[in-house]
């Protein structure tokens, strides 16, 4: 029985990925519609696939998927639209920031038929794994795996495992990867605290590091755990309060962040005087001659001696704080 897929999935801001695709037992036909933003040729190309190909779209149970899914409105956000047909059975659906449960199946299929298309980025993570130690002898470790949704939680005289939901899964590897992906690791003193990382991706890729557990060493951590912790509130552990340590300016180093402002992806150098602030905080900072009060995004922490500064001091502009507000909640 034949099989027609048509199928589009992305964003405004990194465009749209769409196929359509028609099986009829191992012969395939599909035709790429677009590619993000990347020019395409928009001609058929036939292939024989194994025959279990068909088997395993059918073993999807596309036709129990809701006809629309809706998640947590976040920007730069994923939609989605598939219509699908099977003989005389047709599902047409949709979503918004949220997916079937057979959906990482469902891009697996398309994956192996059309390489190219990447419909999962190979670098997507799969697995993290954390493992805290102390004079190098491990005490807490912390486990989730999108292939089965749970996280894992070892301590030296306990286990504790929780079964995640499809989305908090996706979540807590997406906090993960934003956090280790831009981390710049600042060298410092050795302490007896420290976590090992384990990171496996989609592509099979793998990698391993160790390093201070410390506020200084990885800058905002600190919040990285406060939202990792959110997904087993109830839990208590050490891997979910990383070290404090205070750095002043009596120590001769100061606080400067990377700021982009909302529209613009250009960083800009902002000094600080707060210690708190983290990645991600939404601060109010002076702009132009006048100094006026507008919000930006903080994307880079770094700590420099002053003959480190990559601006002269008296150039370098002081935040003004924390932003209070609400309006930009979803920057």
């Amino acid at each position: 029985m034949s099989k027609w897929i048509k199928f589009s999935v992305g964003n405004v801001r990194r465009g749209y990925k769409s196929v359509e695709i028609s099986i009829d037992g191992t012969k395939v036909e599909y035709k790429i519609l677009r590619n993000e933003f990347n020019p395409v040729e928009k001609n058929s190309v036939v292939v024989n696939v194994d025959e279990n190909f068909s088997d395993d779209l059918s073993a999807l149970n596309i036709f129990t998927w809701e006809k629309n899914y809706r998640g947590e409105e976040i920007s730069d956000g994923v939609q989605w639209t598939l219509t699908f047909t099977d003989g005389d059975e047709i599902y047409r659906g949709r979503g918004t920031n949220a997916y079937p449960d057979t959906w990482d199946d469902f891009l697996d299929c398309l994956d192996a038929l059309i390489p190219e298309m990447k419909f999962i980025d190979g670098k997507r993570l799969e697995r993290v794994e954390l493992r805290l130690s102390r004079e190098d002898n491990i005490f807490e470790e912390l486990t989730v795996n999108r292939g089965d949704n749970l996280l894992t939680l070892e301590k030296n005289s306990s286990t504790h495992t929780y079964h995640l939901s499809i989305e908090e899964t996706k979540n807590f590897l997406d906090t993960c990867q934003k956090y280790f992906e831009t981390l710049e690791v600042n060298d410092g003193e050795n302490h007896d605290l420290k976590i090992s990382v384990n990171l496996q991706r989609h592509d099979a890729g793998e990698e391993n590091f160790t390093m201070p557990y410390n506020d200084f060493s990885m800058p905002g951590i600190v919040k990285f755990a406060e939202e990792i912790h959110a997904f087993a509130a109830d839990l208590s552990a050490e891997i979910f309060s990383p070290e404090t340590l205070h750095i002043t300016n009596e120590a001769e180093r100061f606080i400067l962040c990377k700021v982009q402002f909302k529209g613009n992806y250009k960083p800009y150098t902002y000094r600080a005087e707060d210690e708190t602030l983290a990645v991600g905080e939404i601060v109010d900072v002076p702009v132009g001659r006048n100094n006026d009060v507008t919000q930006a995004k903080i994307v880079d922490i770094g700590y420099f001696d002053e003959d480190e500064l990559p601006i002269p001091l008296d150039k370098i502009k002081l935040i003004i704080g924390k932003h209070t507000g609400n309006a930009w909640d979803n920057y």
